[in-house]
């Protein structure tokens, strides 16, 4: 299996400025030019240190102690599936997202054959939380814990049990990470409620269908998937949508602005921003 490694150097610029070089790379045997590219990197929040995640086409995830900067506090090597399918040989997972819960204590990273790893923070170790799969059909282009806004503290939502993914398939989905993985957060599934074609998707009071054109009917019949047969014990998808284009990038506002409370802003390969907002229950 791939084994992965960092140092750092720092030196000295001009009047005493300091230049601090993290070095991401799969085997420090290896030449430079052979060495993995960081494709993400992630800023810890509620961290005691200044704590920041890497990952690399070396499907290794780094945490470091940037003020300590000679080697990472730990390194997580993610491994294929025992069982490898077309999709496995073809790509192999790499990162190619990483994103911090809100709490600090998940670390998710979407890959590159279509399944997203969650690992916990233990002390300064990265350790495996679950693994979630089949919900794409190609690699994850970008995971979100989102941070949704609110009006009080019913809104807060899900805290760390909430996680978005979006893949090269074109799909967005949600997921509930579940109580087994998060004990302390909120149940998800009762937060939002269905988008049957009679839900007010952008907050302005129309409920008309021609009320979705704005995001292509997406999110027209948008459900809850098994919410009431599951137990919120394990990670499961919550709901999904077809974006259709490769989503590049997505973000969430916290802020408090009734229009945008928990609402996801998708770049894709397109030009333009699109901002589903997900209805929520009274």
């Amino acid at each position: 299996s791939a084994s992965a490694s960092a140092s750092a150097s720092a030196s000295n610029a001009a009047a005493g400025n300091r230049c601090t070089l993290l070095q991401h790379c799969e085997d420090t045997s290896l030449s430079s030019s052979s060495a993995a590219l960081v494709t993400s990197l992630a800023f810890r929040p509620k961290a005691k240190y200044l704590d920041l995640a890497t990952g690399g086409t070396d499907c290794t995830v780094c945490l470091w102690d940037v003020n300590r900067p000679r080697r990472p506090s730990a390194t997580f090597v993610i491994q294929r599936e025992e069982e490898e399918g077309v999709n496995q040989v073809c790509n192999p997972p790499f990162v190619n997202s990483l994103s911090w819960s809100p709490s600090g204590r998940l670390l998710a990273a979407g890959l590159g054959d279509g399944s997203a790893m969650v690992m916990q923070v233990d002390g300064r170790r990265l350790v495996d939380g679950c693994r979630l799969r089949g919900g794409h059909d190609a690699a994850i282009a970008s995971v979100l814990f989102p941070r949704f806004g609110g009006l009080d503290s019913s809104h807060v939502v899900a805290d760390d049990r909430l996680l978005v993914t979006g893949g090269n398939d074109g799909s967005i989905i949600l997921w509930d990470l579940g109580e087994n993985l998060v004990k302390d957060g909120i149940d998800p599934s009762t937060v939002f409620v269905d988008c049957n074609g009679d839900c007010d998707v952008d907050g302005d009071g129309d409920t008309s269908i021609a009320d979705l054109d704005h995001v292509d009917g997406a999110m027209k019949d948008l459900s809850l998937r098994d919410a009431n047969s599951a137990n919120g014990k394990d990670p499961r998808i919550l709901m999904g949508l077809q974006h259709g284009k490769k989503p590049n990038c997505i973000e969430s506002c916290n802020a408090l602005d009734p229009m945008f409370l928990s609402s996801l802003f998708v770049a894709d390969i397109s030009n333009a921003i699109t901002v589903y907002t997900f209805p929520r229950g009274p």
